[in-house]
C-alpha cells in the first residue's frame, strides 16, 4: 500500500468518526410524550429522587405538601404515604 492511499484511508476514517459523533450529539434527548409510549416508561423518572430528598410529606393520605426531611409517594391515585429521608 502506498503512502498516499494510507493517507486517504485515515482521512476517510476520521470523517466517518466525526459524522458518527455529530449524529449522536444531535439525537433526541429522550422519549417524548406520546400515546404510543410504554406504560413502564414513567418509572425511570420516579427514581430521580432516590439520591436526594424532595422534602414533601403526606396530608392525611390524600395529597403531598412541602415538609423538610420527608418523601411523599403516591399510590396509583389511591392516596399517598410519607417516609423519612435518610
Amino acid at each position: 500500500m502506498s503512502r498516499r492511499s494510507v493517507r486517504y484511508v485515515v482521512r476517510a476514517v476520521v470523517l466517518i468518526a466525526v459524522v458518527a459523533s455529530l449524529s449522536m450529539l444531535n439525537a433526541p434527548a429522550g422519549p417524548s410524550l406520546s400515546p404510543y409510549g410504554s406504560a413502564l416508561s414513567g418509572l425511570a423518572a420516579s427514581s430521580a429522587f432516590a439520591a436526594g430528598c424532595p422534602d414533601k410529606a403526606c396530608d392525611h393520605g390524600i395529597s403531598c405538601f412541602a415538609s423538610a426531611g420527608y418523601k411523599c409517594i403516591h399510590f396509583n391515585g389511591k392516596g399517598c404515604t410519607a417516609t423519612v429521608c435518610s
